[in-house]
């Protein structure tokens, strides 16, 4: 039965020795399992000093002889037998305790106890809670043991039982106890911890091996005991070290027996698995396969066919096994098939390969590249047949349109590469024999065009490439070439120009066109585009120089904001040439875990308390230094290595809270605030990714807040609603930030999921110069308290920013008059800090 019990409170003083040692060591102990494990510690405690005291009262020479019989109990402990294949372990430690406990008395047994116990933690657990609670468990139960033994021995005496017998049966009623004493406690410490009653009927099932083993351990050390009394107790030391030897023996043997049947078992294991896979590949390649596949006889017959054949000559599967190729074949065909088939057998080749004609059941025909192979039959029949067919009709048939395809984009009906190459390639011959021929080449690139196919679908993506194609071919004139080059690349060539001016007017009014809103799929979207230009006066000398460069002016252009032309000059290629050896750094670096994280408080304004961090990405490059965050996020979000960013930075931050959260209980409802990007916004798997990380940390959502900027939101919110919505639901706490920056709907302000506001940290910084920054701050602060959000402000630098947040009735702030950016090694000395002034 589960119970509902609090998690545990820290105690009055965080800084106390005792709630360090409780975050330390005992994190995921309830109250119930936390006073549990003290009472066991401090009953192992007690038993261990009377033990000791008694110890210490002892005559040299029986120390002497206990020391012994301790030693020879670790080394038993140290001796434990892993039965093989099995999760059960064998020791005779026990035995040699029961031994202590029945020739020199409870003192010696404990102490023996406690040696066994802390062995065996040793080697099972690091944790410092387990390494103490067990010898304790085992110290306490053999005390108990050791006065039962004595009292039990004691009252059958008297009940004219024989000395012997008395002390044999008080050893094994004395075991039941070391039993009960030695696994209950533990059991029951264990199911509190997960915050459940103990169940004596758990208990009972799941240990009762170990009362057999303390029984017969017991047993072991009554027999162990006459012995002494009959021939002395050098016997039994002499008994005792043989049968640790005789252990040591049979755990060696076992070992090397254990390690060779593993690696036996590990190659039989691995055989049958590769002959299983092989087998599953060749099925799976046979049964799949694209192409028409099937296997026949030394005659012929067809044994085996797969899915694709059946398709392909329209006929059940189950009707082909039993016909022959030639059944399948068009008549005209057959001789050519024999021919082959004879030549094959003649000249003793492998194979051969012909097109030829399937024949259908409706009378239709379907052309075939048919290849046939031999090789051995396994059933030993002689060379088996493999044939291949694959359907060559689409290629028969394309033959008539190959010239338009090989000049054409079959999606846009635009020139595709080779037409726009050769179109070009004589423009470039052209202006090298007369340089009166002015030309030039546009390389253009969609700016959104990846978040439209990943957000709406591919076939959002083709209606959007169809309209943009449309748009530039009515941009230019009649002497011009558009072309699509692939994917969402356009080219432009413009032949006649008088200057550069004509072609960066007619550049910008593709741009212009470019960014008229369009439907798509029900959603207004709009293309926009990065577009690069290059005139042919630079000497030009070969059509892959003259794309070259302006693909590089497009990336500069892209560069510089998007939605922007620019023309190339030579200096371009120094910038993109730095720009890709930065952009390979930041893989690298990202590769290789260069980047960190710093960590900027948040602070209450009234009161001063802690409320959170936000995650900062920081990376400090090896030969450049450190690089600008702005720089190296914007360099991420253009090449596509924004998503593994932002992965890694939700994963370290939530690493990072969770465990300042064990470190300072005090402070569970201290938030991590970090941002997304807009490519995050649009990423089909961000919501699982932060999911993840936070099942992973075990985080709870409502301490993560996600920062998404004012404008990135407003230009993608069709796109981000759905994402934003998803999050709100895993719990995850949301907020706009530069607020005042951007051009927020208050209609769609009032409706978002989000939890608070960020000021814009230009409005704060201006309000001691510019009075209308002021009111700004103020009408920020009212709309979100209006609206139910809390209210931050960030880049606070002086008390008179603080003291006017306050006035205005702001909750939170953040900037460098409260503190810095800090590395997480500093953090816990924020976190037992007292509260700001």
């Amino acid at each position: 039965m589960t119970t509902s019990s609090p998690a545990p409170r820290p105690p009055a003083d965080p800084g106390g020795w005792l709630a360090r040692f409780h975050a330390q060591h005992l994190p995921d102990y309830s109250p119930a399992s936390t006073r549990l494990w003290w009472a066991i510690a401090l009953s192992g405690a007690l038993a261990l000093g009377i033990a000791l005291d008694a110890f210490l009262g002892w005559p040299a020479e029986r120390q002497m002889q206990v020391v012994g019989a301790l030693a020879l109990v670790v080394t038993a402990a140290l001796l434990s037998l892993q039965l093989p294949r099995t999760s059960f372990s064998f020791s005779i430690a026990d035995a040699f305790n029961f031994t202590l406990l029945v020739m020199y008395g409870p003192a010696a047994a404990v102490l023996g106890a406690g040696a066994e116990g802390l062995v065996g933690t040793m080697r099972t657990s690091r944790r410092l809670s387990s390494r103490v609670a067990s010898p304790a468990a085992a110290m306490a139960s053999w005390s108990l043991a050791g006065a039962a033994h004595a009292g039990l021995a004691a009252l059958l005496v008297v009940s004219n039982l024989p000395p012997a017998v008395a002390e044999v049966l008080a050893l094994l009623l004395a075991s039941l106890v070391t039993y009960v004493g030695t696994t209950l406690p533990l059991m029951a410490m264990m199911t509190l911890k997960r915050q459940q009653w103990p169940a004596p009927r758990s208990w009972l099932n799941g240990t009762a091996w170990v009362g057999g083993v303390y029984i017969g351990s017991a047993l072991l050390a009554a027999m162990a005991w006459l012995l002494a009394r009959q021939h002395g107790a050098g016997l039994m030391a002499l008994l005792g070290v043989a049968v640790l030897g005789v252990l040591a023996l049979v755990r060696v043997t076992l070992a090397h027996q254990e390690a060779e049947h593993a690696r036996q078992e590990q190659c039989i294991d691995e055989a049958r698995r590769e002959a299983e896979l092989n087998q599953q590949r060749f099925s799976a390649a046979f049964t799949h396969a694209a192409v028409g596949m099937a296997i026949a006889d030394a005659q012929g017959r067809l044994l085996r066919v797969n899915q694709a054949l059946a398709t392909l000559v329209q006929a059940p599967e189950g009707t082909l096994p039993g016909r022959t190729m030639l059944d399948l074949l068009h008549p005209a065909d057959h001789a050519v098939f024999e021919r082959k088939t004879l030549e094959m057998k003649a000249h003793a080749r492998n194979d051969f390969a012909l097109e030829l004609r399937c024949r259908t059941p409706t009378g239709g025909d379907t052309w075939v590249m048919m290849h046939c192979g031999r090789f051995a039959d396994p059933g030993g029949e002689g060379n088996a047949l493999i044939y291949q067919l694959h359907d060559v009709s689409a290629r028969r048939a394309a033959e008539a349109r190959l010239q338009h395809i090989a000049y054409h984009d079959n999606l846009t009906g635009l020139a595709n590469r080779a037409r726009f190459h050769e179109q070009l390639e004589g423009a470039v011959e052209r202006s090298l024999v007369d340089p009166q021929v002015y030309f030039a080449v546009m390389f253009l690139d969609l700016d959104r065009f990846k978040i439209v196919n990943d957000s709406l679908g591919h076939e959002a993506g083709n209606l959007m490439l169809r309209e943009v194609a449309r748009r530039l071919q009515s941009c230019v004139r009649p002497s011009d070439l558009v072309a699509r080059l692939g994917g969402d690349e356009f080219a432009v060539m413009l032949l006649g120009l008088q200057d550069s001016a004509d072609g960066l007017r007619l550049a910008r009014r593709m741009l212009a066109e470019l960014m008229q809103p369009m439907p798509v799929c029900g959603t207004e979207l709009v293309p926009g585009a990065s577009l690069g230009i290059t005139f042919s006066d630079l000497g030009y000398r070969t059509v892959d120089e003259l794309l070259r460069d302006a693909d590089v002016a497009m990336y500069e252009a892209k560069a510089g904001g998007r939605g922007r032309v620019a023309i190339f000059d030579r200096t371009m290629h120094e910038r993109i040439a730095y720009r890709l050896a930065l952009e390979a750094d930041l893989r690298r670096a990202l590769a290789e875990q260069q980047l960190s994280l710093v960590y900027q408080p948040l602070y209450e304004i009234e009161g001063g308390r802690l409320t959170g961090f936000e995650a900062l990405a920081r990376w400090h490059h090896p030969v450049r230094g450190a690089v600008s965050p702005a720089e190296f996020i914007a360099l991420a979000e253009e090449s596509g290595h924004i998503e593994t960013l932002t992965t890694w930075l939700i994963g370290q931050a939530v690493a990072q809270m969770a465990q300042w959260h064990r470190l300072a209980p005090h402070l569970a409802q201290a938030s991590m605030h970090l941002n997304l990007s807009g490519r995050d916004l649009v990423r089909s798997d961000i919501v699982d990714t932060v999911r993840d990380a936070l099942q992973r940390h075990g985080l709870p959502p409502a301490r993560l807040t996600l920062e998404i900027t004012e404008t990135v939101l407003m230009e993608r919110l069709d796109l981000a609603l759905e994402t934003v919505r998803r999050l709100r639901e895993l719990g995850v706490r949301l907020s706009i930030d530069d607020f005042g920056t951007g051009y927020s709907s208050l209609s769609y302000l009032g409706t978002l999921p989000i939890d608070s506001l960020k000021i814009d940290r230009s409005f704060v910084m201006r309000m001691e110069q510019q009075p209308e920054s002021i009111e700004i701050v103020r009408a920020v602060v009212t709309l979100g308290h209006a609206l139910g959000k809390r209210v931050i402000a960030e880049g606070v630098e002086t008390a008179a920013q603080l003291e006017q947040l306050r006035q205005l009735g702001a909750d939170e702030a953040q900037g460098y008059l409260l503190s810095r950016p800090v590395t997480a090694a500093e953090v816990p000395r924020l976190l037992y800090a007292p509260a700001l002034a």
